[in-house]
């Protein structure tokens, strides 16, 4: 090796929450790794995103390994519902518990946590992987560019991606090491979204409220979300899944347009633009020597943009299937493998859900959505046992009588439905090896494509 090699048990690429998880795990397990991020030390944990936060999701990772839940200044607010208005004159209201967090004084605080706790962790901000070093058909590790612009390489037994949407580890690794996963996600796979911190002169209207709009300003599958941060704070924003038609605009103006229109006296604290996944996680997040977390394994929820408790989640079982693996001192595919299995079994469904809705979106005018529920062609109950993972029987007689004025919108619905429940029955039966993993794809794959 170069003097400027460095060896270690886990090399963690990217410091959000799911690499900070991961390290956080691991570090209670003795193990030792290294946390590279290209972000300085004073800036990891900020990330542009609706700021939300499952409450339930904090109290089981707490539960888990007692990594503590955002407190104190860290929470902007609690919200207590959740609302969806496809049409001005329509509004469908969701009881939902989440907060939402300033995810840079929480990051900072898992931080020094990680810091002060666990000295098997070293932390290495400013540092960008460039490529990944791949030997035998296994990942070894990272070429890496330190702040004064010099390359090392960092060999670890096991590389983890907790780079985000972009996977910088997951791009570069080649086809005759896996050829499980998508190496470069599709621009269709992907959601663009800008959002602004805004505080307005005087209490606003949506206290205690995270809301989920459509107004004519958007391409279709467009949104807006309104999230409360307090009395006098929103975090607002745009998003939607790239299409040949809306991928020619700009998410930063519309997103001004909006807030002009209904916040026109607001002051911008914060804005950034980002991107995020829309799709089903990666049909295989580990490898010879890799393992995928977070955004980069493509653990967002589709509908919602609720990437940060799966980020969190991700991290803590990836520490459990990489402790075993370090202890056995076998880091193959094989003894990854479980970690497949539990992350598909958790978020399968929520992705499969989602792109069915992004399905419907794109193929049925959004204002059509408020007839569903006008006509109660799908009711209150029937939106919670969906949200909530059950099994929906709609009582379809009744259903078509209610919705023959727009038959082919209620056959979509069902299309949708049906494709959500296919994908969930392959998420729960994920093959326990890699035996049958092509053949479960296939099948997979076969349902992702189909239209509705």
């Amino acid at each position: 090796m170069l003097d400027l090699d460095i060896k270690t048990d886990v090399l963690i690429v990217g410091a959000g929450p799911a690499g900070i998880s991961l390290a956080l795990n691991l570090g209670k397990r003795n193990i030792s790794c290294i946390l590279v991020d290209q972000k300085t030390k004073k800036m990891i944990g900020y990330k542009p995103c609706g700021d939300a936060l499952s409450l339930k999701a904090a109290g089981i990772l707490f539960e888990l390994c007692g990594i503590n839940p955002p407190r104190g200044e860290e929470i902007s607010e609690i919200l207590d519902t959740a609302h969806f208005q496809p049409t001005l004159d329509y509004e469908l209201k969701i009881y939902h518990s989440s907060q939402t967090v300033d995810r840079l004084k929480y990051g900072q605080r898992l931080l020094n946590t990680l810091m002060m706790d666990f000295p098997c962790v070293e932390i290495k901000p400013k540092h960008k992987v460039v490529d990944t070093l791949i030997e035998d058909g296994k990942v070894v590790g990272c070429r890496i560019r330190q702040e004064n612009g010099k390359i090392i390489k960092i060999y670890a037994k096991i590389v983890a991606d907790c780079s985000g949407v972009t996977g910088i580890v997951r791009r570069n690794i080649t086809e005759d090491v896996s050829d499980k996963f998508p190496k470069k996600l599709h621009n269709k796979e992907i959601i663009v979204s800008y959002l602004e911190i805004i505080e307005v002169p005087k209490p606003h209207n949506y206290q205690k409220q995270m809301r989920i709009e459509y107004h004519k300003e958007l391409p279709a599958p467009g949104y807006f979300w309104i999230f409360s941060k307090g009395e006098k704070k929103l975090n607002i924003g745009v998003g939607w899944l790239i299409n040949d038609y809306n991928k020619q605009f700009s998410a930063k103006k519309i997103c001004e347009q909006l807030r002009n229109k209904f916040f026109p006296k607001a002051k911008i604290i914060d804005a950034a633009g980002d991107t995020l996944t829309g799709r089903l996680p990666l049909y295989s997040m580990v490898s010879n020597g890799f393992i995928t977390c977070g955004d980069a394994g493509a653990l967002v929820n589709p509908i919602s943009g609720e990437g940060h408790a799966p980020a969190l989640l991700s991290g803590f079982y990836a520490a459990e299937v990489v402790e075993l693996a370090i202890r056995n001192q076998d880091y193959s595919e094989e003894a990854l493998w479980d970690y497949n299995v539990k992350m598909w079994d958790m978020y399968g469904y929520d992705g499969g859900l989602g792109i069915a809705v992004h399905k419907l979106l794109n193929s049925v005018p959004f204002r059509d959505f408020s007839f569903l529920f006008e006509k109660e062609i799908i009711s209150q109950n029937d939106v919670d046992a969906i949200m909530e993972d059950y099994s929906v029987k709609l009582p379809i007689f009744q259903k078509i009588i209610k919705g023959l004025r727009k038959p082919v919108l209620l056959i979509k619905v069902a299309k949708g439905l049906l494709l959500a429940e296919r994908i969930k029955k392959l998420s729960k039966n994920y093959p326990q090896n890699t035996k049958k993993f092509y053949r479960w794809m296939k099948k997979i794959k076969k349902i992702e494509k189909r239209r509705i």
